[in-house]
């Protein structure tokens, strides 16, 4: 490909697994408007970094958070999904999906086509809440919280209707 150039780069069907400039505003969640409470991750991202954002999200009074990634990232957002989830009682629903991204290839030397490839990543959505107001319980992807019992020690502090985040 070096007598190429990238063009034109298309993501299809991967609304809110991209950072778009326009997807900055209030979303509408189980029929509430709320700020964003989405937490990208990509492979350069660390997980002590996006562990730590949900945990402030949850301790500041989001009644949800929602880890997103793509690709060879999903492996970490399960991971830390269930690292969130040992830190505290949380409803969790998982969906996967899939993208389509198309690259546009120009080429550099006159008597070359353009060349289009296209490819389909897997996309993961992990949505954690601390109850179970607006999420549906019967929905495949659902799990419930994990017992007291298999959560870390010294982890949860159980305060009557109020999350408190340790790090």
């Amino acid at each position: 490909m070096d007598k190429y150039r990238l063009v034109e780069e298309k993501f299809i069907g991967s609304q809110g697994f991209i950072d778009d400039t326009k997807d900055t505003a209030d979303v509408k969640h189980m029929g509430k408007v709320e700020a964003h409470c989405i937490v990208r991750i990509t492979q350069q991202a660390k997980p002590r970094s996006c562990i730590t954002t949900a945990m402030n999200m949850l301790a500041s009074g989001k009644k949800y958070v929602e880890l997103k990634a793509m690709g060879k990232a999903i492996n970490k957002a399960v991971t830390i999904a269930e690292i969130l989830k040992r830190k505290m009682p949380l409803h969790q629903i998982t969906a996967l999906s899939s993208c389509q991204i198309v690259n546009v290839y120009e080429p550099l030397e006159e008597g070359l086509d353009k060349v289009v490839n296209q490819h389909y990543v897997s996309c993961l959505t992990i949505t954690l809440s601390t109850d179970l107001t607006g999420m549906d319980d019967h929905n495949i992807g659902y799990q419930p919280p994990l017992s007291l019992s298999e959560m870390q020690p010294g982890d949860f502090n159980a305060h009557p209707g109020k999350v408190v985040a340790a790090s």
